[in-house]
């Protein structure tokens, strides 16, 4: 008896999956902690952004900076397929039994793309009716525009890579098409940017229909995007908690061994070594710390004052020192390392150590950045009150976590 092949069901099934994996990973993400400082850091920016917008003038460059990041918000469309390696092998025989599964799959990635140009729409638009002088109800149309490109997107870019064409080639088409349609939306009536939109992205719809009727799947390649797709959300939630399905990449670094040479060879020392040593050699780890240092300077330069100064420098510290703590769990799962003759009261004191190092050296640049900024005198009192956040994160906050992690 010939057993029907049900795509339908093999999708309910993967999604199932795939949303219980991504929820599971958002719990550790969005905990208590980390919710409480982003509520801090969304309120006081949109408070000082609100201040920003009354100051602009009418020659400011609204329309063109929302092309840019209504574009970007826009064309980066990935398509969940949630194929896997073996797909290749025994599913290839199926493509077209295949269409549902993909059909949905399109669908499904709309919706979990949705609220990006949401929420850029809805943060630029106080500066779009500043500027412009329109009214807010102009979002209603603008958002039907992004609607529509976000579904075009979605579907010439899986439909592309069904050809032998360089990817960067369609990227390049989808990317002056959105920026020319999100122009006309910005600059003319709903009117006419609503026909225009809906016009040229059906001539484009059919154009593509026409031009891979007759091409097959490569399955190779969406196995491999999709993957690539993955690993960047597994490398995001490796910010907040460890990530069995995502292995960082240990380099040699020769030209940084001068860092070590501060700690004595002792044997207390030993976790002193290995802590500093992998967080040199790991990027999962240096790559983070200068991620995030990176990011707090940009917002410090860019966004100016003192209280905001003090805001961004706490939350930054705070976010570093609170997804540094698993490091110390980071060889746990090394049977060599057992075999240390050392207490583990060497092991913790030497990691809240390094930790405190690292959070120092961060303190002491925003500091510098506020003493530019704010004069000396309020420049001194970020950097007192800095420091006073990493006394308390390391001596207090940090040994708390670290024993509640081992209970």
């Amino acid at each position: 008896m010939k057993m029907i092949f049900d795509s339908k069901a093999l999708w309910k099934e993967r999604f199932s999956a795939y949303t219980t994996e991504v929820m599971r990973y958002l719990r550790y993400m969005f905990n208590d902690h980390l919710l409480f400082v982003l509520v801090i850091g969304l309120g006081a920016g949109i408070f000082y952004y609100a201040g920003w917008v009354k100051t602009l003038e009418p020659t400011f460059p609204v329309i063109p900076l929302m092309v840019i990041l209504l574009t970007a918000s826009i064309a980066i469309s990935p398509v969940a397929t949630l194929l896997q390696k073996p797909d290749v092998v025994y599913l290839i025989v199926q493509e077209k039994a295949m269409n549902h599964y993909f059909a949905q799959a399109k669908i499904a990635s709309f919706f979990m793309q949705f609220y990006v140009f949401l929420i850029v729409l809805g943060a630029c638009m106080p500066m779009y009716v500043e500027v412009t002088g329109v009214s807010y109800s102009r979002f209603f149309s603008l958002f039907i525009v992004l609607a529509l490109l976000k579904a075009w997107n979605i579907y010439f870019g899986f439909e592309s890579m069904k050809l032998e064409e360089a990817d960067t080639t369609w990227m390049f088409v989808r990317v002056i098409v959105n920026a020319l349609l999100i122009y006309i939306a910005l600059i003319s009536a709903p009117y006419i940017s609503i026909p225009v939109t809906i016009i040229l992205l059906f001539a484009s719809y059919f154009w593509m229909t026409k031009k891979v009727a007759k091409v097959t799947l490569r399955w190779e390649y969406l196995v491999d995007k999709e993957e690539a797709r993955m690993n960047r959300f597994y490398r995001l939630v490796n910010l907040f908690t460890d990530v069995p399905h995502l292995r960082g990449t240990v380099r040699r670094r020769s030209y940084l061994d001068f860092l070590y040479q501060p700690i004595p060879y002792a044997k207390r020392k030993t976790f002193a070594y290995l802590f500093s040593r992998t967080f040199i050699r790991t990027n999962e780890y240096s790559g983070l710390y200068i991620r995030l240092t990176i990011i707090a300077v940009i917002l410090l330069v860019f966004v100016q004052g003192f209280y905001l100064n003090i805001v961004f420098s706490l939350l930054f510290l705070y976010l570093t020192g609170f997804q540094f703590i698993p490091m110390l769990k980071h060889y746990d799962s090394q049977i060599m390392l057992r075999l240390y003759p050392i207490d583990d009261g060497y092991r913790h004191r030497s990691f809240i150590h390094f930790l405190r190092i690292l959070l120092l050296a961060q303190a002491l640049l925003f500091s510098t950045i506020g003493i530019a900024q704010n004069g000396t005198i309020n420049g001194l009192i970020i950097l007192s009150i800095n420091l006073a956040f990493v006394v308390i994160f390391t001596f207090i906050y940090a040994p708390v976590r670290m024993r509640k992690m081992y209970e």
